[in-house]
């Protein structure tokens, strides 16, 4: 028993290169209605679908940043949300710290040490100029000075580390350290923080990219600049393609940027198409309109009488679109649906 495909193989055997144009199947508008081909104009295009793969909206690398506590302590007060726009400099957390109270003690203990050391080392120096002392002597008092002034400096360094404004009874405010946006405010008040923990993330950007697995046998095919589609969205540009293959995953890392206006959210799933230039034009048509006959590609074009079953080069495919070569008017107009009702008719049933 010979089955539909090898008919339409005789088919196009029968009708040979100069006849790939030739009508196939007859069949009226009245027809078309009532077997629910539905018509999709071909498109031209230079671009080609190398792959459709999944992909994960992120802030762009460079762009996010975190305000941590350099003091760890308890938290006193948040003074912020997600999605509030905040100003660098202003307040966003507030810690009470006893790690703070140590370090302002050090510090004052520090600067009364350089008091009485400085002194001594002035002293000293004023009766070595006069050869009363040892110039000896004068030099180590000047030494000790000069290590109790960088131990100062260190604890002055600490008590405002990342910018913090510090208070004497231990409480210190953890400032925006630039314009932006916050994304998430991991403490709440009450919340233990540990010393450089992140509080705060801060996107500094509206721009947004997106982050693909990109598999080993197609890593070569991209390059930088080539067009990235969302499905049922906007373009963007890949930015970067690495140049080795995660152990684990066994793909490279992949990012493209997308408009802001995109109406995409960080951490947000979605598909995407990788579209390479093409170095002839090519023609557009949904994927659900490729026929397969024997490994062959085609599909059927709308004629005058019925439909032509026409030859086809695949050169990409997604799951909704296809790139295609052929003998195809860029006015053609090709059956995205009723696809086995048309096989059928080509077999004569």
């Amino acid at each position: 028993m010979r089955g539909p495909r090898y008919f339409i193989l005789l088919m196009f055997l029968a009708l040979g290169p100069s006849k790939a144009g030739a009508k196939d199947v007859a069949v009226t508008s009245e027809q078309v209605r009532q077997l629910n081909i539905r018509l999709e104009s071909v498109k031209q295009v230079t671009t080609e679908t190398i792959a459709t793969l999944p992909g994960t909206v992120v802030p762009p690398l460079n762009t996010r940043v975190v305000a941590a506590a350099p003091f760890a302590g308890t938290v006193v007060q948040v003074h912020v949300l997600p999605g509030q726009r905040i100003s660098k400099g202003a307040p966003l957390i507030t810690i009470s710290s006893r790690e703070l109270l140590e370090a302002q003690s050090q510090l004052a203990q520090s600067e009364a040490e350089l008091q009485t050391a400085e002194a001594v080392a002035r002293r000293r120096r004023e009766l070595a100029d006069k050869n009363f002392q040892n110039p000896t002597l004068a030099d180590e008092a000047e030494a000790q000075a000069a290590k109790i002034r960088a131990v100062l400096d260190q604890h002055k360094r600490a008590t405002a580390l990342n910018g913090i404004v510090a208070r004497q009874d231990g409480q210190y405010s953890v400032p925006a350290p630039a314009d932006g946006r916050i994304v998430e405010a991991r403490v709440v008040p009450g919340d233990k923080i540990d010393a450089m923990a992140a509080a705060v993330t801060i996107d500094t950007s509206d721009e947004l990219w997106i982050e693909v697995q990109v598999p080993a046998n197609i890593v070569s095919l991209i390059k930088l600049g080539d067009i990235l589609q969302v499905e049922n969205g906007s373009q963007g540009r890949v930015v970067s393609i690495g140049g080795s293959l995660d152990r684990m995953t066994r793909s490279a890392v992949m990012f493209a940027t997308i408009p802001t206006d995109s109406g995409l959210l960080p951490g947000q799933m979605i598909n995407v198409n990788i579209l390479h230039s093409m170095e002839t034009g090519g023609l557009l048509v949904p994927s659900s309109a490729i026929v397969t006959v024997e490994n062959k590609s085609a599909v059927f074009v709308r004629s005058d009488s019925g439909f032509d079953l026409v030859p086809v080069a695949l050169r990409g495919r997604s799951p909704n679109l296809a790139t295609i070569h052929g003998p195809i008017g860029s006015k053609a107009q090709v059956a995205a649906s009723g696809i086995p009702q048309l096989e059928r008719l080509l077999q004569g049933e």
